[in-house]
């Protein structure tokens, strides 16, 4: 019974321990099947994030892909468009054939298409780079600009070392600047509020439209059109003479004045490209019904958005839409403001150097007739230099520094005027900006509206408006009347247009270059004359006869120098 009792506790215990291992086993089965599972569940998870972020990158890849392909397909579209721009440009061609090519787009060839149902072609804008912008990656032409730097250079060393061994003191050549940009935060100021007197116009544009759509009688809608012509007359002819008395009175240097009133002139070609290009679809918009959900003015009008955009873009003639770089390169930017104040200084040194000595005698005493010829052909170098300095900051590198600014991909500005071999086609070329609402709003009109056809009616009235808006910055900036710049618009220009019509090109290219050398000098030294000639001999300013009368004619003017002989080589000895 003993040993029975025994064997029996010894299976009991080793089926006891037997149970405990099994237990023990079944445990870390347990434990290493959680663990799988988990681990199973972290690389699912794993697998979802990994799965999400390829996906993810797939998306930005592609996305980034088709920026870099549209960004190549645009620089091989403006590489072959500058390829044949430049081909055409350095070829021998006549002249019609270069200003085809020289807009390398629609709106260039527009211009020359013959009309279409009884209309002139409008203004198209594309995606394209300034001439000089190109012409700058040929190294020749880079070579010139470089040239030009170091001639700016020299200029400087040249007024510092001059001024520093014949008076003692250094002049670094900021002189016609100061006096000239005097009162510059002034102008600042009047300007702003300029920008507001404009802004104006948008709210006001758009109370024309909702007042005309409620109008159900047509008799309603002539009046209140009639009384909204009146109205933006009178506004724009208040916002001129407000601002030539704003700068009369708080009494703005010449440089200050000449900005002022050019934004001013800009302000108001702005308005009137705005609502000239807005009334056909107003009047087609508030004849018809508008969406239930959107009031008369939100179908007819444009956004804020975009008039706001209009009047910061370096353009006068509106669109709703215009071609847009992708991005703003800061560098180039950079690279043009500099320029702008390269520049600013370099006409600052020719005034100081070349001009000023030459006129700011002018009043003291009279001037024989000999001092006077002098004078006149002594300005015609540097007022040619003062052109071509004054055309390269303002029309491009003022202008691509703002375009690159607001990403505006439209930037000919100008065309390849130098190569002009007509007087019509320098004016076609020189100023694109300007000859575009020119022709947009005034030839055009003209041609389509008022004169039926008469483009020389046409054409004489673009002059005249051209010649007038000239005449009135430069009367009100140097507070006097010297139509010197009105008769070169009016009547040389509209004579050189016809006279150069038919020259060839290379005798076309040379008389017209010859003009403008001879043109700049008269107009720089007569304009200085009379500007130190009412310096030095002021008037009482008291009648409006004292600033139509030139000074510089009454008050120690010229005097003739009856010892003028002319002799021949042979008897100087």
């Amino acid at each position: 019974m003993s040993e029975l009792n025994s064997s029996t506790n010894s299976a009991s215990s080793s089926c006891g321990s037997s149970d405990g291992e099994s237990n023990g086993v079944g445990k870390r089965a347990q434990r290493e099947l959680k663990e799988e599972v988990v681990k199973d569940m972290a690389i699912d998870k794993m697998r979802e994030k990994m799965d999400s972020l390829v996906h993810k990158l797939e998306k930005d890849v592609e996305r980034k892909l088709d920026l870099l392909v549209e960004d190549l397909v645009g620089e091989v579209k403006l590489f072959n468009l500058k390829n044949y721009k430049l081909r055409e440009l350095f070829k021998e061609s006549s002249s019609s054939s270069i200003s085809t090519a020289d807009g390398g787009s629609s709106s260039s060839r527009g211009r020359n298409r013959s009309r279409t149902g009884g209309k002139l072609p409008d203004k198209e804008f594309v995606a394209r780079n300034s001439l000089l912008t190109d012409l700058f990656e040929v190294k020749h032409i880079k070579t010139i600009y470089h040239i030009f730097v170091v001639i700016l250079i020299i200029m400087f060393l040249n007024t510092v070392v001059h001024d520093f061994v014949d008076r003692g003191r250094i002049n670094l050549g900021f002189r016609p600047i100061v006096a000239g940009f005097g009162k510059f935060h002034i102008a600042l100021l009047l300007w702003s509020c300029m920008q507001i007197a404009t802004l104006c116009v948008y709210p006001s544009f758009c109370l024309w439209v909702f007042v005309r759509k409620d109008c159900k009688k047509n008799e309603s809608r002539k009046v209140w059109d009639i009384s909204s012509i009146f109205g933006l007359l009178f506004y724009q002819c208040t916002f001129v003479a407000f601002v030539i008395k704003a700068v009369l009175w708080l009494d703005l240097p010449p440089a200050s004045s000449v900005a002022v009133l050019m934004e001013m002139t800009r302000f108001v070609m702005k308005v009137h490209a705005f609502v000239r290009s807005n009334i056909p679809r107003a009047l087609e918009k508030t004849t018809k019904t508008a969406p239930e959900d959107k009031p008369a003015y939100a179908v007819a009008v444009p956004s804020f958005s975009k008039f706001i955009y209009f009047l910061f873009a370096p353009t006068l003639v509106y669109r709703d839409e215009y071609p847009r770089t992708k991005r703003i390169r800061w560098s180039v930017v950079f690279r043009h403001v500099l320029e702008v104040i390269g520049v600013i200084f370099y006409i600052s040194f020719i005034f100081e150097r070349f001009l000023t000595p030459l006129f700011d005698r002018f009043g003291h005493a009279e001037i024989s007739s000999g001092k006077f010829v002098l004078s006149l052909f002594g300005s015609v170098m540097p007022g040619s230099l003062s052109f071509l300095c004054g055309f390269y900051c303002l029309l491009h590198a003022w202008m691509n520094a703002s375009s690159e600014l607001l990403r505006f991909a439209d930037r000919l500005f100008y065309r390849d005027w130098w190569n002009a071999s007509s007087f019509a086609e320098y004016i076609r070329s020189w100023n694109v900006v300007v000859h575009d609402w020119l022709y947009t709003y005034i030839y055009k009109d003209a041609v389509e509206h008022v004169f039926k056809d008469c483009r020389f009616l046409a054409t004489v009235l673009v002059f005249t408006v051209s010649a007038i808006f000239h005449e009135v910055i430069l009367a009100f900036a140097f507070r006097f009347f010297f139509p010197v710049m009105f008769v070169q618009f009016e009547f040389m220009g509209l004579l050189l247009m016809f006279v150069t019509r038919n020259m060839s090109k290379d005798v076309g290219n040379i008389l017209l270059w010859l003009m403008l050398c001879i043109w700049n000098g008269i107009q720089l030294s007569l304009y200085n004359m009379e500007y130190y000639a009412r310096r030095n001999c002021p008037v009482s300013g008291e009648s409006l006869v004292d600033y139509l009368i030139p000074v510089s004619w009454s008050c120690n003017g010229i005097s003739h120098n009856p010892n003028w002989t002319i002799s021949a080589p042979w008897e100087l000895n």
